[in-house]
């Protein structure tokens, strides 16, 4: 298993090197305005192309044929990918968080419940879109999840920008902060739904 993930970080560091520029940029920019709420989502967009981008790259190379002649289950195989972006959504979680403390700061005072909104907004769009797609990718193989991969990217991107520019802001309605630990918890759920599925998808699969 550690073998698996040593391969996948090289790969990340040969092939997504980019990404690390893109980031830097797209949080720069976000320090420009108020509503540029979509340049702090940015960054975990990126962490979640990571996974399906390695499956990719596994598939183009005859990885996952080759694969099989190793000691490594195909539960292995799949939990590597999960392990991974959770890594890299993690960093992208706190690099994004970091900011808006920023942010926040230099906009006039730090707010928790504005914190742990945007902090949840994260946490969802996050999980969410690896929940969705690895399971298809695993499923059919990374072209087809690729297509939709990007469509289910873009409905994020969308909904992001159309209630960025309405000025949207959800507002805790006084039961505390318990309704965003449970939107909280019920994206990670679905996320560990989506590993067992990834799993069960990919052991049927012909390769």
């Amino acid at each position: 298993m550690k073998g698996l993930l040593l391969k996948d970080f090289y790969l990340s560091w040969r092939y997504c090197r980019a990404f690390i520029v893109i980031v830097a940029v797209f949080l720069a920019v976000s320090f420009t305005g108020d509503d540029n709420i979509f340049f702090l989502i940015y960054p975990i967009m990126i962490a979640s192309v990571i996974p399906m981008t390695l499956v990719s790259y596994d598939e183009h190379d005859k990885w996952t044929a080759y694969s099989g002649t190793l000691p490594y289950t195909r539960a292995q195989l799949v939990s590597t990918k999960y392990l991974v972006g959770m890594c890299f959504g993690s960093v992208a979680f706190l690099i994004s968080m970091a900011a808006t403390t920023v942010r926040m700061i230099l906009g006039g005072g730090f707010v928790l419940e504005q914190f742990a909104l945007v902090g949840t907004a994260l946490l969802v769009l996050g999980c969410l879109g690896p929940a969705l797609i690895l399971p298809y990718v695993f499923k059919y193989g990374a072209e087809k999840g690729r297509m939709a991969f990007y469509i289910t990217i873009g409905l994020f991107t969308a909904a992001a920008t159309v209630l960025a520019g309405i000025g949207f802001q959800v507002q805790v309605m006084g039961g505390g902060l318990w309704p965003l630990a449970v939107v909280a918890g019920v994206s990670i759920l679905l996320y560990a739904l989506s590993w067992w599925l990834s799993i069960r998808f990919y052991q049927k699969r012909e390769l």
